[in-house]
């Protein structure tokens, strides 16, 4: 043995002249992946984030190409979210639900009935669904199972729709009431009463809440987060049913006195107001510097941001009470003409339009090149282009191993549509990855693993996009021979991991 040893060191130092680089250098064929995953862009909320933006950065349609329709018991207002392949959504009157629908193919998964009209939007946090109803309640479901969490009664219907924001769901209610409320136990935390009912969802943004009362009061609040207390109100003409977006330091709303005002989110101050031919219950969408927003004269305005100059204008041929939405360059609306409306963000023009079967006063949602709306004819629908699963995923790294050592390999796929992608990594001993992700297509990931058992294995991976289409499996066969790590020579281990098919008379020497 000891003779062996010798032999065995006089052949690493020789190799080791010959084949590593020095160090603080790299060979030009190295490739060491990176792992990041990105958060994919759901629609988690009414206006898309805490500050109601109702921006996303999905690619979107550029046809009205319909994937799926699904139809519910009844009439919606409620806008959708999308979050993790569902999309989340409530219905009136005789029907009274939550549903839940696959995101890629509409098919139900659940609901959740309620004791009145759901018109609220829901808020998709931490795996749980809030969404207020008219039976003046605050419900908490489970996202994977509608399953009831908590509910909290307040004094009058809920129409506002939840924001979620560090562990606090903050709402407005009919009876005059803004709502802070623990989001794990719907325990209240603290009550602003105002002098109106409050149907405006409130943006949260930088430690302060804003919102929106009705009529009588006709204000706009700004109130700290964690206390409730008023920082600053700012009076319009007439009630506000619409519901603020905060960027760049300034809040956009409108009012029933037909304007949009843009205000200092720290003073209140007015900054500018827009008056159009109307009353405004829409909400502002805000991005590229631009403000889009509905008004009950017909119309779709895009307004300067900054100055609140005019930039362009469409005409529906119906009121629009729906908020438009932001992607893409592309501004997606719903007119009371029974119209969704897909406009080029920067010059007004009409890019495509569906026809539905109602009203359109629910707003739409974009998650990951899809656009999805409700209607009042009781239907859900998602517009989008067909979709295509992701290729077979390539898996790389050594052939041979040790047991009881971890060894690295590397996976990467394409996707046809340019999705982000999951992966679902089998090791061929009982043990898998389970989903990972989501990653951007043609990025590899390194994922290590470690053998207990001397065998040969199948790896087996396979990649989903985000729409849940899954490619085939990728596999590649390794071979763990060795029980143990050879403790005095960790350059060799490397050396033989790195070079699988080299040094014969070392394996030979080794047993390996």
């Amino acid at each position: 043995m000891k003779d062996k040893k010798i032999i065995v060191l006089g052949l690493l130092f020789v190799l080791l002249g010959a084949s590593i680089p020095a160090m603080g250098t790299s060979s030009p064929h190295s490739h060491q992946p990176l792992i990041i995953a990105t958060a994919s862009d759901w629609w988690p909320m009414f206006g898309h984030d805490q500050n109601h933006t109702r921006y996303s950065t999905s690619t979107t349609p550029n046809t009205n190409n319909l994937l799926w329709t699904y139809t519910t018991g009844d009439w919606i207002v409620s806008s959708p979210a999308v979050v993790n392949g569902k999309v989340f959504i409530g219905t009136g009157e005789s029907d009274d639900k939550v549903y839940c629908l696959n995101a890629s193919t509409g098919v139900l998964l659940w609901t959740f009935r309620t004791y009145d009209s759901v018109l609220s939007s829901p808020a998709v946090a931490n795996g749980k669904v809030y969404i207020g109803s008219n039976d003046k309640k605050v419900y908490c479901l489970n996202a994977s199972s509608g399953g009831l969490i908590w509910s909290y009664t307040t004094g009058d219907w809920v129409i506002s729709s939840p924001t979620v924001v560090n562990g606090k769901v903050y709402v407005g209610s009919f009876d005059n009431k803004v709502y802070c409320l623990n989001a794990s136990s719907g325990g209240l935390i603290w009550i602003y009463s105002t002098n109106s009912y409050v149907e405006s969802s409130p943006a949260v943004f930088n430690g302060k809440v804003f919102v929106g009362s009705g009529d009588g009061d006709n204000r706009v609040y700004c109130l700290n987060a964690s206390s409730g207390g008023l920082i600053w109100s700012y009076t319009t003409g007439r009630k506000i049913e619409s519901s603020p977006a905060v960027v760049n330091g300034k809040v956009y709303i409108a009012s029933e006195d037909k304007k949009v005002y843009c205000l200092n989110a720290s003073s209140g101050g007015l900054i500018w107001s827009y008056t159009t031919n109307s009353y405004v219950f829409s909400s502002p969408a805000v991005a590229y510097g631009k403000v889009f927003i509905g008004s009950e004269d017909y119309k779709v305005y895009c307004l300067n941001a900054s100055t609140g100059g005019l930039l362009w204008n469409y005409s529906t041929s119906g009121k629009i009470m729906c908020s438009p939405v932001i992607a893409n360059e592309k501004v997606y609306v719903g007119s009371d003409d029974c119209n969704v409306y897909c406009l080029n963000a920067s010059t007004g023009g009409l890019l495509w339009s569906y026809f539905t079967g109602d009203l359109e006063r629910s707003s739409p949602a974009v998650a990951y090149g899809k656009v999805y709306i409700g209607s009042e004819d009781s239907k859900v629908y998602c517009f989008g282009v067909e979709n295509h699963p992701p290729n077979t995923p390539t898996i790389t790294g050594p052939a041979q191993g040790n047991i009881k050592v971890q060894t690295t390999y590397n996976v990467t796929t394409t996707d046809p549509d340019g999705d982000h992608v999951y992966y679902l990594i089998d090791w061929g001993d009982g043990a898998n990855s389970s989903w990972i992700g989501d990653y951007p297509s043609g990025q590899d990931i390194s994922k290590p693993h470690t053998w207990m058992k001397k065998g040969t294995y199948t790896i087996k991976a396979k990649a989903k996009d985000t729409s849940g289409a899954e490619s085939d499996w990728g596999t590649l066969t390794v071979t763990m021979p060795l029980d143990y790590y050879p403790p005095h020579y960790p350059i060799l281990w490397w050396l033989l991991a790195q070079f699988p098919h080299a040094f014969p008379i070392l394996r030979y020497l080794l047993g390996y």
